[in-house]
């Protein structure tokens, strides 16, 4: 049965995809998504900081503790790790999405090099 939160912005797909297992701030949540799409694909400063925080509302990622050592440098930055839910919805579309993959792929919609 199809979640009735489904689909998920990007954004907020990207910010899971981003987070992944680890406790990040916001920087380097940008820095680890753009590094996993090997540039192809950004998060910008002014979505991502209204996502994070409509996230933490809505249950999807929850504020945490830096990993031990890290420092700043500066004021102290907010960390956020995925909640289950958010895990479950992140899991959710990402099945979503294989299904319409699967369909281009079926309607030879892919390149080749995806095929």
């Amino acid at each position: 049965m199809p979640d009735a939160t489904l689909p998920l912005s990007p954004p907020v797909f990207h910010v899971l995809l981003g987070l992944g297992d680890e406790v990040l701030h916001g920087y380097a949540i940008m820095q680890r998504f753009e590094a996993l799409t090997g540039g192809e694909d950004q998060l910008l400063p002014g979505t991502l900081y209204a996502t994070l925080s409509r996230m933490v509302e809505g249950g999807l990622i929850e504020e945490a503790e830096p990993p031990a050592g890290e420092r700043s440098g500066g004021a102290p930055r907010r960390h956020y790790r995925v909640t289950e839910t958010g895990r479950r919805l992140a899991r959710a579309e990402g099945e979503r999405m294989h299904r319409l993959v699967d369909i281009a792929r079926r309607q030879d919609l892919l390149p080749e090099s995806v095929r």
